[in-house]
């Protein structure tokens, strides 16, 4: 993805969201062990967790748990609620994952959270999961591949469109309004 971009043209009054402050504030060198998997939809999230050296379960976690971080002897270890539909596990390994990326010395530094255990933490819990949410949106639609997919439709971007996009993404139909704005 190219960092310089603010935002990204799409079709018919529609614009792409361009990539977070998160994702452009990410060093370069990690945007180049996860920039070649943002290249193609839907995004292959498990070989971009493969990549950083994190391993994924499916696990039956708490009622209202969706997904937890942590470290397992010595390793990282992303478990993600079983129970959930595909597209909500899909954003919960991402939003995993950029708690990584963003929050790595907080994640060590308590042993591992999940969103129950982080909502309890004293400094700022709320602003951690929106910067989290922000590069999980980033890494489950990127912003150039989704401007491509939107060129591809002629006409208005009506709700058949989105659920379009939404199924060739991999992600709900509410993830890809937020990511869709009009202009």
């Amino acid at each position: 993805m190219d960092g310089s971009m603010h935002r990204i043209a799409a079709s018919n009054g529609w614009e792409v969201k361009s990539p977070s402050s998160e994702y452009l504030n990410l060093a370069p060198e990690v945007r180049e062990e996860i920039d070649e998997y943002l290249a193609e939809y839907p995004v292959k999230l498990g070989a971009i967790a493969k990549r950083l050296g994190v391993k994924v379960l499916l696990s039956t976690l708490p009622r209202g748990t969706s997904g937890q971080i942590g470290q397992e002897n010595g390793d990282f270890v992303i478990r993600i609620n079983r129970h959930e539909a595909k597209h909500r596990q899909r954003f919960t390994l991402a939003h995993e994952l950029a708690h990584l990326l963003l929050h790595r010395e907080r994640v060590e530094a308590a042993n591992g959270w999940s969103e129950n255990v982080l909502l309890r933490a004293p400094d700022q819990p709320m602003q951690i999961e929106y910067e989290a949410n922000r590069l999980a949106s980033d890494l489950v639609i990127p912003s150039a591949q989704l401007a491509e997919a939107t060129a591809e439709y002629s006409g208005p971007m009506t709700p058949e469109v989105i659920e379009d996009l939404a199924r060739r993404f991999g992600v709900s139909t509410a993830a890809m309004e937020i990511k869709l704005q009009m202009v």
